[in-house]
C-alpha cells in the first residue's frame, strides 16, 4: 500500500468562506476529492456544498482525468455556492 499523494490542492477564500479543495491519489486507480473548512471557527464543517459535506465526505475517481474534473467542479462550487 502506498502513501497518499496530493495531486491538487487549492485554497478558496470568498466572502466568509475559507476552504481548501484537495485531491489525493491513494492508489494507482483511486483518487479522492474533498473540501475542507479552514476558517478558525469551522462554521461550514458538516454543511453541504457542491455535492460534498464539508470536512466529512469525498468523491472518488478511478483515473487522474476524472479526478481533475471533480477537483475543478469542487473549486467552482466552493467559489460560487453558499454552504447549506
Amino acid at each position: 500500500m502506498s502513501i497518499p499523494t496530493i495531486v491538487a490542492q487549492r485554497p478558496v477564500i470568498a466572502g466568509d468562506k475559507q476552504l481548501t479543495v484537495s485531491t489525493i491519489r491513494i492508489a494507482a486507480t483511486h483518487y479522492d476529492t474533498v473540501i475542507f473548512d479552514d476558517s478558525p471557527d469551522k462554521k461550514h464543517a458538516g454543511k453541504s456544498l457542491g455535492g460534498y459535506v464539508i470536512d466529512s465526505s469525498s468523491k472518488r475517481a478511478s483515473d487522474r482525468e476524472s479526478a481533475m474534473e471533480q477537483h475543478r467542479e469542487a473549486l467552482i462550487a466552493a467559489r460560487a455556492e453558499r454552504p447549506r
